[in-house]
């Protein structure tokens, strides 16, 4: 089960997504907002899949705990790899500026919460 903490987090990664993306919408082009949807959506769905394998695995050793840990960043990692090759394969039209941008400050937001905590 994920936690709590988690899941809030992650919501709060998809309102920043949601806001850049809007703002960019009603600012600029559909190419940022779209690009920045996406570099977002990288953030957070690499987030989410952390939290559900690391959850998936939990034991009750801190060694368990651990390998579970080690699980989810693996899975993270390749979720982020396959998303940002498909992103780049895919969407011609990407804005880089706006994509790594919405990606940072996406990251960022979990970061803040850990500060905050």
């Amino acid at each position: 089960m994920i936690s709590r903490k988690i899941l809030r987090i992650i919501g709060l990664q998809m309102v920043v997504t949601v806001v850049i993306g809007l703002a960019l919408a009603a600012f600029s082009d559909r190419d940022a907002a779209v690009s920045s949807a996406l570099g977002g959506s990288i953030a957070f769905l690499a987030g989410l899949s952390y939290a559900a394998r690391s959850a998936t695995l939990r034991g009750n050793t801190p060694r368990h705990w651990l390998q579970a840990q080690y699980a989810g960043e693996r899975f993270k990692f390749v979720i982020t790899v396959i998303l940002f090759s498909a992103t780049f394969a895919l969407y011609r039209s990407l804005r880089l500026p706006e994509f790594f941008l919405t990606y940072i400050a996406t990251l960022l937001v979990y970061f803040a919460a850990l500060l905050m905590d």
